[in-house]
Order: C-alpha cells, then sequence, then structure tokens
C-alpha cells in the first residue's frame, strides 16, 4: 500500500558544518521525536561520507546520499533534478541556496553576513552569488526561516521583504549541555586536547568576523593587567593549527606559552569543554544566532560576547557585553569575569537562567507547524 503522507525533503548536505551542520543534526533529532511527525514521510539529502554525524531517526525518515557541493552549478541543476524526480511536496533548504523546484519551499537563512560584510568573502564573485541565490530564495519560497529577530530585520530592510513572510524561529540548546558535567568529563576531554586548567575558551575560526585576533590582543592585554592571570587561552574550532596571521601576532605579543590550539572539538567534547572553561569568549563582529553563547550558558560557563548584531539580543542583560572592536573593553572583560567571583557569579546564574529560554524541541514543533503552513498553501 503505497504511503500517502505528504513527503518533505530536507537538505542535510551541510551536516557535517560547524555552524549550520550544528543547527541540522539538532533540528533533526528534534522533528523525529516531535508526534506530529508522523504525519509525514521524509527524505534526508546528506553526503554518504558524513553517516556518522546522522542523528538516529524513526522509519519515516529516509536518508538518501547526495554528494553535490554546496554553492555549485551542480546543485543548481544536478541536484534540482533529483528533487523534481522525488515528487516531494515540500523542500527544506536549511541554507540559503534553493534549488530549482515543483514542490513548497521553506528556506532558512540564518544569516546575511556575506552582504553586510562583503569585506570578509574571497571575492565580488562571491558577494554576487550570495546576493543572488539569498534574492531568488526569498522571491521563490513559500515560508522563510530566520533564528533571530536580528536576522529578520536584516532581510526585511535588505531586501525590502515584507516582515509578514518571515518566521523567527531560536535555535535551541541540547539537553547535553548542562551544568553538572561531571569533573571527569571535564578532566577527559582537558587531556585530550591539551588544555590545562584553568582556562579561557575562544570557539570560533579565522573568518575576520569571528575576531580571534582581538581576542589574542585582548588577552595578552589582560595578562600585562594583571601578570598573576593563571589562564590559558584556548584557540578551539574550525581554523589552522599553523596560521600565519595568528602565529605571527602570538610570536610579537610574546603569550605563545600561554595559548593552546587544540582545532576542531569532537561534537561529544563539547558539553566537557565548555563546562571545563572559566569563560567562553565570543566578541565577534556579526552572528545569526551565536549557538556557542547559549550553549556555555547553559553549562554554567559565564560569556563574554559583543553587544552587535544577534547577539545583543540573545545574551543582552545574561552575559558580559563589549565593543568587539574595543580591545581594552574585552581585556576587562576578561579580567573581571577571570578574577573577580561576584561578577562572575552572577553571570553564571544569569546564563543559565537565559538558556531555560531556548528548546530544540519547541523549534521543531514550530519547524513542523512553518511546514503545515506551506503545504496549506495548495497547488504551485
Amino acid at each position: 500500500m503505497n504511503d500517502r503522507r505528504p513527503a518533505i525533503g530536507i537538505d542535510a548536505r551541510k551536516l557535517k558544518d560547524f555552524g549550520i551542520g550544528s543547527y541540522i543534526r539538532n533540528l533533526l533529532e528534534a522533528v523525529a521525536k516531535r508526534p506530529e511527525s508522523q504525519r509525514y514521510r521524509f527524505r534526508v539529502y546528506a553526503r554518504l561520507a558524513d553517516a556518522e554525524w546522522m542523528p538516529s531517526l524513526p522509519e519515516n525518515f529516509e536518508v538518501v546520499g547526495e554528494d553535490t557541493p554546496g554553492y555549485s552549478v551542480a546543485e543548481l541543476t544536478r541536484f534540482a533534478i533529483r528533487l523534481f524526480r522525488d515528487r516531494l511536496d515540500l523542500f527544506h533548504a536549511t541554507h540559503y541556496v534553493l534549488p530549482p523546484l515543483r514542490s513548497r519551499a521553506v528556506v532558512t537563512i540564518h544569516d546575511i553576513i556575506h552582504l553586510l560584510y562583503p569585506q570578509f568573502l574571497p571575492n565580488r564573485v562571491a558577494l554576487v552569488y550570495a546576493r543572488v541565490m539569498i534574492r531568488r530564495a526569498l522571491a521563490r519560497a513559500d515560508r522563510i526561516i530566520t533564528v533571530s529577530y536580528n536576522s529578520k530585520r536584516d532581510l526585511v530592510d535588505y531586501f525590502g521583504i515584507s516582515p509578514s513572510r518571515v518566521d523567527v524561529i531560536y535555535n535551541g540548546v541540547s539537553s547535553r549541555f548542562r551544568p553538572d558535567v561531571p569533573m571527569e568529563e571535564r578532566g577527559r576531554v582537558a587531556r585530550k586536547y591539551g588544555l590545562r586548567t584553568p582556562y579561557l575558551l575562544f570557539l570560533g575560526g579565522e573568518k575576520p568576523h569571528k575576531n580571534v585576533q582581538n581576542v589574542v590582543r585582548a588577552f595578552a592585554e589582560a595578562r600585562r593587567a594583571r601578570p598573576d592571570l593563571p589562564h590559558l587561552l584556548a584557540l578551539a574550532g574550525p581554523m589552522p593549527k599553523n596560521s600565519a596571521r595568528i602565529d605571527a601576532l602570538i610570536s610579537a605579543l610574546d603569550v605563545g606559552k600561554a595559548i593552546a590550539r587544540p582545532g576542531l572539538i569532537d561534537e561529544d567534547d563539547l558539553p566537557g569543554l565548555f563546562a571545563g572553561a572559566d569563560v567562553l569568549l565570543y566578541p565577534t563582529l556579526y552572528e545569526g544566532f551565536g549557538l556557542p553563547v547559549v550553549e556555555a550558558m547553559a553549562c554554567g560557563t559565564p560569556v563574554l560576547t559583543s553587544s552587535t548584531s544577534a547577539l545583543q539580543e540573545i545574551a543582552g542583560g545574561y552575559a558580559y557585553l563589549v565593543d568587539p572592536l574595543d580591545v581594552d573593553a574585552i581585556a576587562r572583560g576578561i579580567v573581571a569575569l577571570s578574577t573577580d567571583p561576584k561578577v562572575r557569579n552572577d553571570f553564571v546564574e544569569l546564563g543559565k537562567k537565559r538558556a531555560l529560554d531556548f528548546s530544540w524541541d519547541k523549534a521543531a514543533e514550530r519547524t513542523l507547524e512553518v511546514y503545515g503552513e506551506a503545504l496549506a498553501r495548495g497547488g504551485r
């Protein structure tokens, strides 16, 4: 007997990515656990090489191999042909590239950093591509999801679209991130990545908007202001261990012995890494949401982050906010959170309270509602 439930396709080709990948993994897992997901059958398009990153899914989810590279002609042609042949009722593009479709479409646009900060792109072609693809996705999608009101304002202001077309669905915090991560687990993670305690954690990459160079400068300044500061600075995330720019800066500031560069962190190790850190340093220039901020808060780790973009929205009043371009301010924040017990404890408690506002179950519930609303619009 044929399954007559509506067929929903989900683009999970970025399953392993650092930012969007976390969104896809957590959302898939949470959607699968919602009872109303049984109303649909799902086809999840993912790279076969990334199978280990796929959460466990029930029988109404079919994972199919799809290796077309992102940001390519192939995803606009070969992938589009496959989606056409699969006769989907709805397709969810989990980033801003939406292949040509005949089905209903939902697109998640996390931010438009490529358009607001074109200087961060490698060339003008990349800027034109991003602008064309986002504009095209906005015009074609039946529903648009974004992850913060800041990103919604950016979309509305930049493209002039109606605010009513954009649904804000906050990211969630996995239950793995909690204040009572065992000390044994924190120690295991620290040993695995060569970290001594106490340590300050920067989690990001080398992309300019992640602001790693100002973090290093501020750390050096904090050490000059407080020579007794015992902390190691851990620069974690998708960044090469031998970067000429960062190497030169660390050498010039003479802080090499106080900096560790563990690189990419395994997903299962993140709770122990956050919980073991004295402070999360996340003064990035722009974020669509800033998931590490709320994950660290959930682990009881105080957060220093930026008074800009969605970070103000997500963390304002619950984290130590700074101007990310003000190295002195970042340094003062490092000293305050590392050495003043009252400041530290206040932000620990505030952060734990704020983290309770973010749930992948709530995100999944609302995403399924958006699917239903898009399908209810009828034939195209």
